[in-house]
């Protein structure tokens, strides 16, 4: 029974390890979010090696730099057979602009990452940002649909302002957590609750990785209405 909006983040440095959980869940998910922890071990022809499961490969990059870096950043991504990619929407209007540009030409996604769902408003503020979590993301989100991205990330709370502001941008949504334990996330929701309030996409690693990944992502599934 294959779901068709999660995305397993596989937050792991091994190989070997990732290989074996897909093969174990490559029916029940919509594709693969590689992170930084795996980027930064792994070697392109590894990555390059995912396509052999046919999903959707999403490079969680985060992309934040001057505008010629982030799109030269982009456009090196074209070998490596990914779908999807992310970019801080902090970057501003006219380098996401230019990214995007490139994305198209190379058939990648663009994805707006908005505000981290560990940040809370007291964590914005220590940064000196003067909007709530709330304000910061209905801003960062405009500059999103000015610059036609394909989606944006945010946590399940804020789906709701997204597709009030932005309908057509597409809501990927980390900080799903099944039970009381929220690890480092602050702006958390269950599977069900996310799908309900809008979620486009599920971005689901913990909760798959750790312990047994078929039986979690099998109890998941059946959690969404």
């Amino acid at each position: 029974m294959m779901n068709k909006n999660i995305f397993v983040a596989c937050d792991i440095s091994s190989q070997k390890e990732v290989i074996n959980i897909l093969q174990k869940i490559k029916d029940d998910i919509y594709g693969i979010k590689i992170g930084l922890q795996y980027i930064t071990q792994r070697s392109p022809d590894d990555i390059k090696e995912l396509s052999k499961f046919k999903k959707p490969i999403f490079y969680d990059g985060k992309f934040f730099d001057i505008k010629n870096t982030l799109a030269s950043s982009i456009q090196a991504l074209n070998d490596l057979k990914v779908s999807f990619a992310t970019v801080h929407l902090l970057n501003g209007l006219d380098a996401l602009k230019s990214a995007n540009k490139i994305a198209r030409k190379i058939n990648i996604h663009l994805i707006g990452v908005s505000v981290l769902t560990s940040f809370s408003d007291e964590d914005l503020e220590k940064l000196g940002f003067k909007n709530t979590v709330e304000n910061q993301v209905e801003k960062l989100i405009k500059i999103a649909a000015e610059a036609n991205l394909y989606g944006v990330v945010c946590s399940p709370l804020e789906v709701k302002i997204v597709k009030k502001i932005a309908p057509q941008l597409k809501c990927f949504t980390p900080g799903i957590r099944m039970d009381s334990n929220t690890h480092d996330q602050k702006r958390t929701m269950n599977a069900n609750e996310a799908t309900e309030a809008g979620s486009d996409f599920l971005i689901i690693g913990r909760p798959i990785l750790e312990g047994d990944p078929k039986k979690n992502i099998d109890q998941i599934i059946h959690s969404i209405k």
